[in-house]
């Protein structure tokens, strides 16, 4: 049987119990439809690239199964229906992970605070801000005067009654009224 990965972002306003609940379901969908499971990970609650149905954070969760292609189906339309997935993505893999998370370790937040674990955030300290650079003035200035400098001079204005203008214009009332 193929293997497969599916990764779902669960909508951040749940509670736990309730995150537990729809893993629960999602792991006896697929094991009704004759899948077995291999991996389950929780990543947690973390801030999204985008807003997705007007939120910025979601609860991810990964799992790793061997399955058959039409049980996949049947888990991608429960989950499609489901107003507690905001958004997945299933992949068919060669072969099963190596038990290491694709998450680096540390990258799983703290549904409360929304920060790693064991982790605050701290203010970086002063010195590792890099410093403004001022603005060269007047290496901007003289670049400019000297693009001015190499610009070709243009013509000035026509003015109204000069011949310039007479050309765009038709030369009698006929030509006039055939435009």
């Amino acid at each position: 049987m193929p293997i497969y990965e599916t990764v779902c972002i669960l909508h951040p306003e749940l509670s736990e119990a309730r995150v537990k609940d729809v893993i629960e379901g999602m792991q006896k969908t697929l094991e009704q439809g004759q899948a077995s499971l291999l991996q389950v990970e929780e990543w947690g609650m973390r801030n999204l690239a985008y807003d997705i149905q007007k939120q910025r954070r979601g609860y991810y969760v990964r799992l790793e199964y061997e399955s058959p292609p039409q049980a996949v189906k049947d888990f991608e339309r429960g989950l499609r229906l489901s107003e507690d997935t905001m958004r997945f993505l299933s992949v068919a893999r060669s072969a099963p992970s190596d038990g290491q998370s694709p998450i680096p370790p540390g990258g799983v937040t703290d549904r409360s605070t929304g920060h790693p674990p064991e982790a605050s955030p701290e203010p970086m300290p002063a010195e590792a801000h890099p410093a403004p650079s001022a603005p060269a003035e007047e290496n901007t200035e003289s670049a400019q005067s000297e693009v001015l400098a190499e610009a070709p001079a243009e013509a000035p204005p026509a003015e109204p009654g000069s011949t310039e203008t007479a050309e765009a214009q038709p030369d009698s009332e006929e030509e006039a009224n055939e435009e």
